[in-house]
């Protein structure tokens, strides 16, 4: 099968199942905060989030190593050197889980009273190292299949999580409603989705058929491309997590809870970016390993064009209607953080750009330029939290984080160009944001003159604007239907 036949069929199974993995993702936020306080909605996630960040060493970045690796050792038939791989990062990773959630439980006593400021911290905390520990273990088997490119079971492991967490907090929160019943919830369903798809994976590989061994040589190899990948994980994450973390020391836990629902809201917008470079990042390791450069080359432009061209309607549009989003979902207790929302959504954008860019580099094995640049941006978005969340909460939270965004970004872009030829489409992103503005203008001049609820009012608003936008990049040419045609025929093997 081509490359371009199994990236587009990569890309349709994970674009597809993602969307309705991260369609049971926000309705699993949903039945969080309507079933919990705001006040413990906001400790449940700043607890998550604590321990997320911390966990970043968890493995070494050994998982995106199999990643990087499992594809070239296939290549070479050297599939002694994938069982030993796989070994080595599960051993690493309990290692390193098993340190960590050792200190978080010492400590936990002192940062429920000093940092959480919360009796509850304590024990919830231990509940999170579990989590963490099963957590960690399901990580390293859904990354295993993603190395081997079977983005089916991949994508459904996504799915089958959120489906499950769905169902069981809805059933533990009918017997109890409180942060207990939710935490437990995670912990039985990931348990759950090991024990379904354990059996999977040695169907897509008889581990038992190869011989192994804890080499020096292999540990080293994997330690040096998953080190700058977990450094480069702190620095995403401190973009996307700090904010909550020094809103948890600044400000009160219902400014938490409201940053966690629009945080996701927002988020939500990524799953197109976050699909693209599930699947392309074996597919560039392979490739970068073949030599077939010139295949990047064509396809990135490409990447850029088409993931803009979609990410922006979809971003002006949830902005348009940030309030009534929020509301429809959370609940009026949440509509305060529309402003904010709406600050993140633009940083949807670049934060959708930087995805693809950092996950090429990362394929052709320089991950530790995106390292640098996203240690970078993290340390310009902490200092910025320090210095707006005290006085602007929530709203200098979403600004920083759009700063950052647009940083990593562009400085990733740049740096791409030293490897490969990396062409910029500036014109047709142009003309894309023209036809967006002219969108959202026509949404709000719509808005204006409709009489209805608010509700029907946001669908006809939405068709019309978006039906306006399909136009005009039909018009400008954006879209090329009779290239659209071809990949599609190529997809299907005509």
């Amino acid at each position: 099968m081509s490359y371009t036949k199994r990236a587009l069929k990569g890309f349709v199974i994970v674009f597809v199942i993602n969307i309705l993995a991260a369609f049971l993702g926000y309705l699993i936020r949903i039945v969080l905060a309507r079933n919990l306080s705001i006040a413990e909605y906001g400790l449940f996630f700043s607890i998550f989030t604590f321990v997320s960040l911390i966990g970043i060493f968890n493995g070494l970045g050994m998982g995106e190593a199999l990643v990087r690796y499992i594809p070239e050792f296939l290549v070479k038939k050297k599939h002694d050197k994938i069982k030993s791989a796989v070994i080595i990062a599960l051993l690493v990773t309990l290692a390193t889980v098993f340190v960590i959630g050792i200190l978080l439980l010492i400590f936990s006593d002192f940062l429920a009273k000093h940092y959480f400021k919360n009796s509850l911290a304590a024990p919830l905390l231990l509940l999170f190292v579990i989590i963490m520990l099963i957590s960690n273990l399901k990580g390293i088997l859904r990354v295993i299949f993603q190395a081997f490119q079977n983005m089916k079971i991949y994508s459904l492991m996504y799915l089958a999580e959120n489906f499950a967490l769905l169902l069981i907090l809805l059933a533990f929160f009918a017997f109890q409603k409180n942060i207990f019943s939710a935490t437990t919830a995670y912990i039985v369903v990931y348990a759950l989705i090991i024990l379904i798809f354990l059996p999977l994976l040695f169907k897509v590989f008889n581990f038992f058929k190869h011989k192994a061994s804890v080499e020096k040589e292999l540990f080293n190899k994997l330690l040096r491309f998953g080190i700058p990948v977990t450094i480069a994980g702190i620095g995403g994450l401190i973009i996307v997590y700090t904010d909550t973390l020094v809103l948890t020391y600044f400000r009160s836990m219902e400014e938490v809870g409201i940053y966690n629902v629009v945080v996701p809201t927002a988020m939500i917008l990524q799953f197109f970016a976050t699909s693209i470079a599930a699947v392309i990042f074996p597919m560039v390791a392979e490739l970068w390993a073949r030599k077939k450069k010139q295949y990047l080359e064509l396809g990135l432009k490409m990447l850029y064009q088409y993931s803009f061209a979609i990410i922006l309607p979809a971003v002006l549009v949830v902005l348009a209607f940030s309030e009534t989003v929020l509301r429809l979902m959370f609940g009026e207790g949440y509509v305060g953080g529309a402003f904010a929302m709406q600050i993140l959504l633009l940083g949807i954008i670049f934060l959708g750009l930087h995805s693809i860019t950092s996950t090429i580099l990362g394929g052709i094995g320089q991950p530790a330029i995106s390292t640098k640049i996203l240690i970078q941006g993290a340390a310009l978005n902490f200092l910025l939290n320090l210095l707006f969340i005290p006085r602007l909460g929530i709203i200098g939270a979403a600004l920083t984080s759009l700063i950052a965004y647009f940083y990593v970004a562009i400085m990733c872009i740049l740096k791409l160009r030293h490897f490969i030829k990396v062409q910029i489409p500036w014109l047709n992103w142009l003309k894309i944001a023209f036809a967006g503005i002219l969108m959202l203008g026509i949404i709000f001049a719509l808005k204006s003159v409709l009489v209805l609820n608010t509700y029907s009012e946001a669908v006809i608003c939405v068709i019309l604007g978006g039906l306006f936008y399909l136009c005009m990049i039909m018009m400008m040419r954006i879209v090329d239907l009779r290239e659209i045609k071809s990949l599609v025929a190529h997809i299907l093997g005509k």
